[in-house]
């Protein structure tokens, strides 16, 4: 359980800055940050300490076996979850009928597991996908970028277009004005698209139960792809972009932010061609997904692809692997 503040709100962990050094480390993030950014706080009103150790020291620390990539077991963990996805989807479509299950209510029950199951496994493809962006899946490079590909088209993501975006994301992690997702909104920011003054936020920013159910609902069903279309939740401060291409452009639908169009400022220009490269292989799968459609009916591609395309999006729009309230931005 968290600690309490006086105050009642959850108290922080202790800082690294608290815990017994790590041999050989240094005080010189805290010494050399502190004094300029004054006296740091966390979203609980804390105080926050910068660690004081370094991310070589971190790396030192982990055994060497677990920095090698091997890709037979890349491989055997796409086997693993393309052989689950294929059985689950013969399993259910060959015994989940009304022949062999009558009730209708018990056929909606075990098709609502289907899409679970296969939700699950689907997200097991697009994580393989994100360490193949990482270049984690094996020490072949274009193996990495190919078989990462694949398997993200497959789910329908922009491939290269995100890895680009990504790799932004992990260099400004938690930075208000160049993280790349989920920078919170300052009181003045929300306001003003809202027409409000900051200070009379107080009423507005109440607790809403009902808008904050749907809002999760839809953050966790169509959140992802949304924020594929118009950048939401990603930083805002697009003309600086160094090339000028976010001169005039902004987040939100059709405003000129997105993975999809060479010219978003989320990219340079040589970034072009990969992005192009990521629209062939959505195309290619839009096309292989109006086949199925066609051929088998559309009532059958929503419960086998998209049902559980919408439980991938649910586990990739949860915030446990963010940065908590007590960490600084």
């Amino acid at each position: 359980m968290p600690r309490r503040s006086p105050q009642g709100l959850p108290k922080a962990a202790p800082s690294a800055s608290s815990r017994p050094p790590l041999p050989g480390s240094a005080n010189s993030c805290s010494d050399s940050l502190g004094p300029s950014y004054g006296t740091l706080a966390d979203a609980y009103g804390n105080e926050f300490k910068l660690p004081d150790f370094t991310i070589k020291q971190i790396r030192d620390a982990i055994p060497a076996e677990y920095f090698e990539r091997s890709a037979l077991f890349g491989f055997g963990y796409v086997f693993r979850d393309l052989s689950l996805l294929a059985a689950t989807f013969y399993a259910f479509n060959t015994h989940v009928t009304p022949a062999f299950v009558p009730s209708f209510s018990a056929r909606f029950a075990l098709w609502s597991l289907y899409s679970f199951l296969n939700g699950l496994f689907g997200t097991g493809l697009w994580v393989l996908a994100h360490e193949c962006g990482h270049q984690a899946f094996s020490t072949s490079r274009a193996l990495n970028n190919a078989v990462g590909w694949t398997l993200h088209s497959a789910l329908l993501v922009p491939y290269f277009s995100w890895k680009i975006s990504h790799r932004k994301h992990h260099r400004g992690t938690g930075h208000m004005e160049r993280d790349m997702v989920f920078v919170p909104r300052t009181r003045e920011h929300f306001a003003a698209h809202r027409g409000l003054r900051a200070e009379d936020l107080s009423e507005v920013m109440e607790d809403t139960p009902i808008y904050s159910a749907l809002h999760l609902i839809g953050r966790q069903l169509v959140g992802w792809p949304i924020y594929l279309m118009t950048n939401d939740t990603g930083h805002d401060f697009h003309e600086r972009q160094p090339e000028g291409r976010g001169v005039g452009k902004r987040n939100g639908f059709f405003k000129g932010v997105n993975h999809f169009n060479p010219q978003s400022p989320l990219f340079e220009e040589k970034d072009a061609n990969l992005v192009l490269l990521s629209d062939l292989g959505l195309a290619i799968m839009c096309y292989v997904l109006w086949c199925i459609g066609q051929a088998y009916g559309w009532e059958n591609l929503l419960i086998w692809y998209f049902l559980p395309y919408l439980w991938v999006n649910n586990w990739l729009g949860e915030f446990i692997q963010k940065p908590p309230p007590y960490l600084q931005y």
